[in-house]
């Protein structure tokens, strides 16, 4: 068997409406715990995980308030774990940058117990949610290895940026074998806008992507849940369903990556000298 095998895991928590985000961090800690006892090297948590998303469909001043800095009590929290069992772990957060600044972000605490990486949301929502009241949009995407064996290299977008093809594209051609994306998705999210979205995004890029969500309903939205790992072949490896509080894992084989994209080779194909001549002016604008 291959010695590039790597362990990740989900964290798929009910939603904890009206709780404050200690409230919230208090509770994912022993999941955490438990999904790192499981040898899990990196771990995966629901978008905005520190907050109510459902704030997001409205307008309210006063909830900049839950926001925090990319070092602040969260990942101090979660880094205390991290540096004891010497794994990764991706938090997203409302991050505060500086005053009047705000991103949707999704730190990733290394072994160390310190933030290795802060990715912050490039496609912010605005059709049925309000993100870009909130939010700045991010502006780079970056692919991190894994300091211990199987130096997996992997990368993190967070949830409306997975509809976007060129997201994982990108991470892929950055050399990532892993995708992670954490999500806040509710019912008008689900079904294709769910399964056959996730699983093309392996297919477009030959590797594991990784999707986390939340459970339960939150005020008005109902979050269906359905965290899933998918292969680079494009199949289900597991799902959580519409278990609260669960974990769901699985051991990747890092040479299942060689072996899709030289059955599909389509980043091999890629014409991005012919792409960035529509892209650079899309006939879309002339509609507006």
């Amino acid at each position: 068997m291959s010695d590039r095998v790597i362990k990740v895991a989900i964290v798929q928590t009910k939603t904890m409406p009206g709780t404050t985000r200690e409230e919230k961090v208090d509770h994912v800690l022993p999941l955490i715990e438990q999904a790192s006892n499981d040898g899990a090297n990196i771990i995966l948590l629901p978008e905005l995980y520190t907050t109510d998303y459902e704030k997001f469909y409205t307008k309210d001043p006063e909830y900049f308030a839950e926001a925090e800095p990319s070092n602040g009590p969260t990942m101090q929290a979660v880094g205390e774990l991290t540096q004891r069992f010497k794994n990764i772990v991706i938090v997203p957060y409302f991050e505060k940058k500086a005053p009047g600044i705000y991103y949707n972000s999704a730190a990733t605490v290394g072994p160390g117990g310190t933030v290795i990486a802060n990715y912050r949301k490039v496609q912010v929502a605005s059709v049925q949610v309000l993100e870009k009241l909130y939010f700045r949009r991010g502006n780079a995407f970056q692919v991190l290895e894994t300091e211990f064996s199987p130096n997996a290299k992997f990368g993190t977008i967070i949830c409306h940026d997975r509809r976007y093809p060129e997201t994982s594209r990108i991470m892929a051609m950055m050399g990532a074998e892993i995708m992670f994306c954490p999500t806040a998705a509710p019912g008008y999210a689900a079904g294709v806008h769910w399964d056959i979205v996730n699983r093309a995004r392996s297919v477009d890029t030959g590797m594991f992507t990784v999707y986390s969500n939340r459970v339960g309903v939150e005020w008005e939205k109902h979050y269906f849940g359905d965290s899933m790992i998918v292969d680079p072949f494009g199949e289900v490896i597991t799902r959580a369903g519409d278990q609260e509080d669960t974990i769901i894992s699985a051991e990747l084989n890092l040479d299942d990556v060689d072996k899709a994209r030289i059955a599909v080779p389509t980043l091999r194909d890629m014409r991005n000298d012919l792409y960035v001549k529509y892209y650079s002016n899309p006939s879309y604008d002339e509609l507006l």
